[in-house]
């Protein structure tokens, strides 16, 4: 590497935050991301998971793409699952579109790409282990339905928002562990919020359980590469980096 070069001269991720806080993405983005790729952050300051905070805060969509756009990023991405799937299956790619009308750069959500990262992987039938409570795995459990997969079991945590990021680090595999737990009839699992800790547990329980695993931190970061055109190898976190170069 010139060390005369910007940090994120091979690519620049924009991540729209949905929450007012946040501190697991940062970390666990930099285990995975190969050198020279950024992630450059703002917020929508989602403070409560209700319709009409997130309603409120969806608001500001535009201006926190113009915002990313401005530090020219390569992609713009909207996190979190409850941003979209509050507004049912589809309204993913209204939030796109809205993207686009202000901006060429790339958009895309979170949700959005760990739904290609589970068609990536030809999972069809999904077990789900989320810190959500019952009101927002009800929605994703729809939405994922709607787009494709039956999912055969959720567990969740029901935790206050703030306190995802506050998880100690191997609760998510533990979550996980216990999802599967007596369930046979499944191909894959997915870990929602990029909040909760993940990275770190996606090969353990990979190669404890025999079936690939997707998280919104993981998922988010293989979409952005291949939408940026890049296809380095990365190991340690889970069989949908094998895809990349396909």
């Amino acid at each position: 590497m010139n060390t005369g070069e910007m940090y994120g001269y091979r690519g620049r991720i924009g991540f729209i935050a949905p929450g007012s806080t946040i501190e697991t993405v940062p970390v666990e983005f930099y285990k995975i991301v190969p050198d020279g790729i950024v992630i450059v952050f703002t917020s929508i300051g989602i403070k409560r998971l209700t319709k009409e905070d997130i309603g409120e805060a969806l608001k500001g969509i535009e201006t926190a793409a113009e915002e990313l756009a401005r530090t020219k990023v390569d992609v713009i991405v909207l996190g979190g699952s409850p941003p979209i799937i509050f507004g049912g299956y589809g309204f993913d790619k209204k939030i796109i579109e809205r993207i686009r009308a202000v901006t060429d750069i790339s958009g895309t959500t979170s949700q959005t790409l760990a739904v290609d990262a589970l068609n990536a992987l030809g999972i069809e039938r999904l077990v789900v282990a989320s810190p959500f409570g019952e009101s927002q795995n009800s929605l994703l459990k729809r939405f994922l339905q709607d787009s494709g997969f039956r999912v055969t079991n959720v567990v969740g945590l029901d935790l206050p928002r703030i306190e995802y990021g506050m998880l100690p680090r191997d609760a998510s595999y533990k979550l996980a562990m216990q999802a599967c737990e007596g369930i046979d009839d499944f191909d894959g699992v997915y870990l929602p919020c990029a909040q909760m800790p993940t990275v770190e547990n996606i090969h353990k329980l990979e190669k404890e359980l025999g079936k690939p695993v997707v998280t919104s931190v993981q998922a988010m970061i293989w979409g952005a590469l291949k939408i940026m055109g890049v296809s380095e190898t990365i190991t340690g976190y889970g069989q949908l980096f094998s895809t990349l170069a396909q």
